[in-house]
């Protein structure tokens, strides 16, 4: 398998603690340039790699003209401008998520990523999980039948203040931890986005977010976010036509219910329910879904083929966020009524699940 030549931007926690260590995983792949605004920093990737170069300067780095792809963990500002110029340069791109902030800065990198054809990806990890794998397999049987509702629970207990140097503690949580959760509902209702309705409360510093979208394919979504919680915690269900319900338990368990053994079954049959979790052995990187998303990012740029968590991919997501932050915005001003996607003017990219 050929070989790609890697830079890396940003040698900060989530770089160290998931991506790093997904990518020394990987034996097609060679890191040979680190950049980051602390060249201290920069230089720990030598307690790894000693045969690489470290530097502070991004253009620097590009100017080289060694690298196929650059891996990026920065605050979103950094991962949409470095886009840009990696973008320019025809070097692929993988960033962290959020790639920016609004709506309209990723329609700015799709156009770039048309115009440079080069490969994008975003490091949307729930999306790439072995659990969540599975439960998409699930979903796809014909035996489970067509996806009708999927209800969603994100909990966690921050942010509790505007993250990046913006001044929306709401949009930042929505780009930190519920873009996951948005993408999720996207990419299992399937179809066109149609509708969207949303509800933000605030007590002190935390607020709660319940959130309702309604998709071509009849499929609904609902769900439930935010930092008024006392920990992180995560579930999913979605339940099918054939009255089938498939349970997602913290990114761990999955649950299958179905009619029969809660009808035709007696004793202790009865509450028999089908149930599948990684095994003991599954590497905790893959189980978490950063090798997965990695690995399919690098098989799209050497075959050049389109990555599923590509910049493109999030509009969808992109366009929840900003309706959401929209109607609260509003909240104050006039009663808010439900909002429909297309209140918002149509991005140049067609929207898609």
């Amino acid at each position: 398998m050929t070989v790609l030549r890697v830079g890396i931007v940003g040698l900060g926690n989530q770089m160290q603690e998931n991506l790093l260590p997904t990518l020394l995983q990987m034996p097609d792949i060679r890191i040979v340039a680190v950049c980051d605004s602390d060249l201290a920093r920069a230089a720990q990737i030598h307690r790894f790699i000693s045969d690489v170069v470290i530097t502070d300067d991004f253009d620097h780095m590009l100017d080289t003209g060694t690298l196929d792809a650059v891996v990026m963990a920065c605050p979103p500002q950094a991962h949409r401008d470095l886009s840009l110029k990696a973008m320019a340069k025809g070097v692929h791109v993988f960033v962290e998520k959020p790639p920016c902030f609004t709506l309209s800065e990723l329609e700015n990198l799709i156009e770039v990523s048309r115009q440079t054809n080069v490969i994008t990806g975003v490091g949307m990890n729930f999306k790439f999980a072995k659990p969540m794998r599975q439960l998409r397999d699930i979903t796809r049987t014909e035996q489970f039948g067509k996806v009708v509702h999927i209800q969603l629970n994100h909990y966690a207990s921050k942010p509790t203040a505007p993250l990046w140097g913006l001044d929306s503690t709401l949009r930042s949580f929505l780009l930190a931890q519920a873009i996951h959760t948005i993408d999720l509902g996207v990419t299992f209702g399937g179809g066109e986005l149609r509708d969207i309705e949303s509800r933000v409360q605030r007590h002190d510093d935390s607020l709660l977010v319940s959130l309702e979208l309604q998709f071509s394919t009849g499929a609904t979504v609902s769900l439930l976010s935010g930092t008024m919680f006392p920990y992180f915690e995560f579930d999913m269900k979605i339940v099918s036509s054939k009255s089938m319900m498939v349970e997602l338990n913290n990114l761990w368990n999955i649950t299958m219910h179905e009619p029969e053994h809660g009808t035709s079954a007696t004793g202790t049959a009865k509450r028999w329910r089908g149930a599948w979790q990684p095994g003991p052995l599954d590497s905790g990187y893959e189980r978490s879904g950063y090798f997965g998303e990695l690995e399919k990012f690098f098989d799209a740029v050497r075959n050049h083929t389109p990555y599923e968590a590509n910049f493109e991919s999030l509009l969808p997501t992109f366009k929840v966020i900003e309706q959401i932050c929209y109607a609260d915005s509003q909240r104050d001003i006039a009663p808010v009524l439900p909002l429909r996607a297309d209140h918002f003017a149509k991005s140049k990219a067609q929207v898609g699940a």
